[in-house]
């Protein structure tokens, strides 16, 4: 395993550890609103696309984004999913949210997606619809600060299980070409990790109120991020494209953050 990939599993495990575990004590303190809107905000995604383009050429990294809305779009769909079954209990709501985020990405795969247009349009119906369902027909409110009494050991358990977790779906996104590559970058890591920590530490209803945030804040977010990385990459290079596209990304959770304030329950 060359020295390249070694540091981007580092560097992801690491970045999202931290990243994850800031999000949840922020959830914790302030509410679910904000803690969910700052979850939301891109972390796999830029690492992945970032090493794409230096290991392969902004070119390819362009081209990976293709796929990275309408996988967003099924990210929405698969809190969804997760909410409507965690009455069961929590493993069987893990278990068939994973299950339907994998069918439904490798469709795309052996259906060889590579439409732009189609993959925008399938994330705002995917989007609109996970908001329809959990904001609309089912109920579950935003949840109020809890109170947390933090250790040394429950956040470092918070960073090794979130950065594993998202360690992990780099490593798998290195088996393939750019639309593997693409789908693994946006896999739902953020939302499992928040998922288990919140789950664990507050109970469903604290979980799911954090996650149907990140359901909104995470696809509109990324996708941002995306579409700015799939035309600056080519004009601006690697690091000026990636610093810029995150700017725009965080312009764009301050929105969600004014919308989530005064349109969520």
């Amino acid at each position: 395993m060359d020295h390249t990939f070694l540091l981007k599993i580092l560097l992801s495990f690491l970045l999202g550890g931290v990243w994850i575990t800031f999000s949840t004590i922020i959830a914790e303190r302030f509410g679910s609103k904000l803690g969910g809107v700052l979850a939301g905000l891109p972390s796999t995604v830029i690492i992945s696309l970032f090493f794409i383009g230096w290991t392969q050429s902004p070119t390819i990294a362009s081209k990976a984004t293709t796929v990275v809305p309408i996988i967003m779009g099924i990210d929405a769909l698969f809190v969804v999913v997760y909410a409507l079954l965690i009455n069961r209990n929590f493993l069987i709501a893990l278990g068939g949210a994973l299950l339907f985020w994998a069918v439904s990405s490798f469709i795309l795969v052996l259906l060889r997606f590579d439409s732009f247009l189609i993959s925008l349009i399938g994330f705002a119906v995917f989007v609109a619809l996970s908001f329809y369902i959990l904001e609309k027909r089912k109920t579950f409110p935003s949840e109020s600060p809890k109170y947390t009494k933090y250790t040394a050991p429950m956040l470092i358990i918070r960073g090794i299980l979130s950065g594993s977790i998202i360690a992990f779906a780099v490593l798998i996104a290195k088996i393939a070409g750019p639309l593997i590559g693409g789908m693994f970058s946006v896999f739902p890591a953020v939302m499992i990790s928040t998922m288990i920590i919140t789950h664990f530490a507050h109970g469903t209803k604290f979980s799911i109120a954090v996650l149907k945030i990140i359901m909104v804040s995470g696809p509109v977010n990324v996708v941002a991020y995306a579409i700015a990385v799939r035309y600056l990459y080519g004009s601006l290079g690697l690091i000026w494209g990636t610093l810029i596209s995150f700017i725009i990304s965080v312009i764009s959770s301050f929105l969600v953050y004014q919308f989530v304030k005064k349109k969520m329950i």
